[in-house]
């Protein structure tokens, strides 16, 4: 039987080792990487479900839009004889109701009368008397819901003159 060299072993286990270094040095960046990877997903995941949520509470307010310019056409329209009838009061609090809770859940009027008008915001659809490009007259309310526009305002600008 042949001997081994203790030199030639110790040669053999000292290349193994840095072939096991090197295999453990790839192997913890993959898992670093994979790591990484795993939490831009969660993220990304999160920010998707936050931005589905918006969108759903968006279209569900794009909805309820008309129904809010109709009552406020309603009450402006409004006989005086009706005024003070209990039954009205009562559909007055219901639409504030509605609103006010409709703004807890992030939803702005936007500022219309005495503001330059800006076409994110505002639509002008009539021009008349007034500094130019002010808002002189709101037609019809806009809103925002969590600092997005998603109504624009209908109003009156000025035209210079």
């Amino acid at each position: 039987m042949t001997q081994k060299d203790p030199k030639q072993d110790l040669q053999e286990i000292k290349l193994e080792l840095a072939r096991i270094r090197e295999e453990h040095e790839t192997l913890k960046d993959t898992a670093m990487r994979a790591a990484a990877d795993l939490q831009n997903f969660k993220r990304r995941i999160q920010e998707e479900q936050a931005d589905l949520r918006i969108f759903a509470n968006v279209q569900l307010l794009e909805a309820l839009f008309p129904i809010i310019d109709n009552l406020k056409r309603a009450f402006q329209s409004l006989p005086e004889n009706l005024a003070e009838n209990e039954w009205v009061k009562g559909i007055e609090s219901i639409e504030k109701q509605l609103i006010d809770t409709l703004t807890q859940l992030g939803l702005e009027e936007i500022k219309t009368i005495g503001e330059q008008l800006n076409p994110e915001l505002h639509e002008a659809v009539l021009q008349g008397p007034g500094p130019k490009d002010e808002i002189t007259e709101e037609l019809e309310k806009g809103f925002a819901f969590k600092g997005k526009a998603i109504k624009p305002a209908k109003v009156k600008v000025g035209d210079g003159s």
